[in-house]
């Protein structure tokens, strides 16, 4: 999910232009040029570090929303290189404008725990209609600093907009995110707990009583997402087994099928789901049948 900035096609071309003379242009050039140094200063890549001040300077004053808009794409390019930028990055999410809003958090997110500072603006972030998904994912790039977060993540995951993101961002967090995706199996929107469950994925090990725990909730969708999920985690999914071996009973085909497959993926160490894999070989469903037998291949090899 990348901010897409409106280009103008008719702009000057200044990607041949020395680096000195971009700066100049970006500074007091008319709004086209303007443009055009900011797109060219970005497209040099890391050499475009001394332009940094200049790029800070224009995100914060510019009154043209393109150029602050590109002058943020560039920080973006240069990510951790440009780290001095965080606090005109993070100040910039309060931009009036949509897309420097995106590309600002964008940028953030590319300098990774150099933007460990911006984490409490990020947050604040996450309730922007438009701004919110990208704050979402730039604070997943943070890395374990972003913890503090947790709280406002945990709330985002309410907005439907955010809410796929937020849960990523959880689950990426590990131990620090699974309270939050825990609770939110209990949400009465479903598609929270579908998203709950496909962030609990990301947590690991540690997350497997919660995905057993949601092998049994009363919607479809979140039974068939939270089986695969445990089949992802292989034999780290072992505590599991009792639960995947009763959700060979459920009343969904393709749940019953992902079931005998998780509890195939997890070895050996489902055997005592051995029974319940065996009444499953005469399933009406000639693809769940296949599934079990093909898991007690694995169990028993």
């Amino acid at each position: 999910m990348t901010p897409v900035l409106i280009v103008c096609l008719a702009l000057p071309a200044a990607a041949d232009e020395s680096l000195p003379v971009l700066i100049k242009k970006l500074q007091t050039g008319e709004t086209d040029m303007r443009i055009a140094a900011a797109r060219a200063i970005g497209n040099i890549g890391v050499e475009a570090r001394p332009a940094v001040p200049a790029l800070i300077e224009a995100l914060k004053n510019d009154k043209e929303d393109k150029v602050r808009g590109y002058c943020a794409l560039a920080l973006k390019k240069l990510g951790a290189e440009a780290k001095e930028a965080v606090p005109a990055l993070a100040d910039a999410l309060k931009d009036k404008n949509d897309e420097v809003r995106c590309v600002a958090a964008d940028a953030l997110g590319a300098m990774g725990e150099e933007a460990k500072a911006a984490v409490p603006a990020l947050a604040a972030g996450l309730k922007d209609k438009e701004s919110g998904p990208y704050c979402a994912q730039a604070l997943s790039r943070v890395g374990p600093e972003a913890k503090a977060a947790v709280p406002q993540l945990a709330a985002a995951l309410q907005d439907a907009g955010v809410r796929p993101y937020a849960a990523q961002t959880l689950g990426k967090l590990g131990a620090d995110g699974l309270p939050a995706l825990t609770k939110a199996l209990d949400d009465k929107n479903e598609d929270v707990r579908v998203n709950a469950v496909l962030g609990l994925r990301l947590v690991g090990k540690d997350a497997v009583p919660a995905l057993a725990g949601a092998v049994n909730d009363k919607e479809v969708e979140v039974r068939l997402n939270a089986v695969a999920a445990l089949g992802k985690l292989g034999a780290d999914a072992k505590e599991a087994t009792p639960a995947l071996a009763a959700a060979l009973k459920d009343k969904s085909a393709e749940v019953r099928r992902h079931a005998a497959d998780a509890l195939g993926q997890i070895g050996p160490d489902a055997k005592d789901a051995v029974p319940a894999l065996k009444a499953a070989l005469k399933d009406e469903v000639e693809g769940v049948a296949r599934s079990a037998e093909d898991a007690l291949r694995r169990i028993n090899p």
